[in-house]
């Protein structure tokens, strides 16, 4: 055979193999595209875990292993497994966080992690203090329910999602201007807006504050975040300098616990109720590959004293309402806040 045949040969077996491997190829790159493919439910599962794992700000707060949560739960996912089990499987794996924050949303189901606050008892019921203390005798003013009485002036906000102007709530401080004191309640208030937040805590501060520390994560390691920022507010003209009690329980949650931070903060402020069910972070959404909604603590709060505040916040005093309380009519948290002011 001469050269040019021997050349020949030589190129058809090269290119029959390399025909046969890009067929190999082609074929494994196909097999693991099915697999585990963007939107694939390993896929999605991974993608999840891993959002989590180097955005999540609240770790250090938490008792839980993310590596071991994902031990335990990749084994579950399947590549056949259905959209249904697979929001359940990672709705689950979320709820190892216990982060009120932490929800995820696809086109029909959303998760919401509720236990800060439903392992706990309510001590609220709005009917009870409006027939038995209010009765029923209140004015309103944008957001704000409130009443004088006796002296003592009542103010009720249900949610800082609930936006008011300043002429609102002016109007509401005129007339408590000549009261002893204010009960501030904000039971089941589980937050909203941090504008609402700090014009209503400027209505009582007597100074500049320092009322928090902000951590910004800014890379994927648990505690990797910028510098802390400091928040202040300041004073707003015609503040009220008079004793107040801010009442709480375990729904206060997100921007109403950070209320409750700055609140607690203050010399003439008590707080009387229930632990806050904390929250203490500012969101995040990250649409995953299947497009599910996934939301997420990207922040730290920190008290002035550089403690996390995702606890919650502990009250002065300590009171609970009784099942029996509750039947009724009786609100011991509103009784101790009267007493406080008395």
């Amino acid at each position: 055979m001469t050269n040019a045949g021997r050349n020949n040969v030589y190129r058809a077996v090269v290119l029959t193999a390399l025909v046969f491997f890009a067929a190999i190829l082609s074929s494994c790159e196909k097999l693991l595209e099915r697999d585990n493919k963007p939107g694939s439910s390993e896929y999605v599962f991974d993608e999840l875990w891993n959002i989590i794992n180097e955005r999540y700000a609240l770790f250090s707060t938490k008792t839980v292993n993310w590596a071991a949560v994902y031990q335990l739960y990749k084994p579950r996912v399947k590549s056949n497994t259905s959209p249904d089990d697979l929001f359940k499987i990672c709705s689950d794996m979320l709820g190892e966080l216990q982060d009120g924050h932490i929800t995820l949303q696809s086109a029909t189901r959303t998760f919401t992690y509720e236990n800060f606050f439903r392992l706990f008892p309510v001590n609220f019921n709005y009917n009870n203090v409006k027939k038995y203390y209010l009765k029923d005798q209140f004015n309103t003013s944008g957001p704000f329910v409130y009443k004088v009485e006796q002296g003592i002036g009542y103010l009720y906000y249900s949610s800082f999602a609930n936006d008011y102007t300043r002429d609102e709530l002016d109007s509401v401080f005129k007339e408590m201007v000549n009261s002893r004191g204010i009960i501030l309640d904000v039971r089941s208030n589980t937050g909203g807006k941090s504008l609402n937040v700090n014009r209503l805590v400027e209505k009582f501060i007597d100074a500049r504050r320092l009322l928090k520390y902000e951590l910004i994560k800014n890379g994927p390691g648990p505690n990797e975040f910028d510098e802390p920022r400091p928040f202040y507010l300041t004073p707003s003209a015609n503040r009220y300098d008079k004793p107040v009690v801010v009442l709480t329980n375990r729904a206060c949650f997100s921007a109403c616990n950070d209320f409750v931070l700055y609140m607690s903060l203050l010399p003439q402020v008590s707080i009387v109720g229930d632990q806050t069910g904390g929250g203490g972070s500012v969101p995040a959404n990250y649409i995953l590959s299947n497009g599910w909604l996934l939301q997420y603590s990207a922040t730290m709060t920190l008290s002035p004293d550089m403690q996390s505040v995702e606890g919650g916040i502990s009250p002065d005093y300590k009171v609970n309402i009784s099942p029996i309380d509750e039947a009724n009519g009786l609100d011991p948290i509103i009784e101790r806040a009267f007493s406080l002011i008395r």
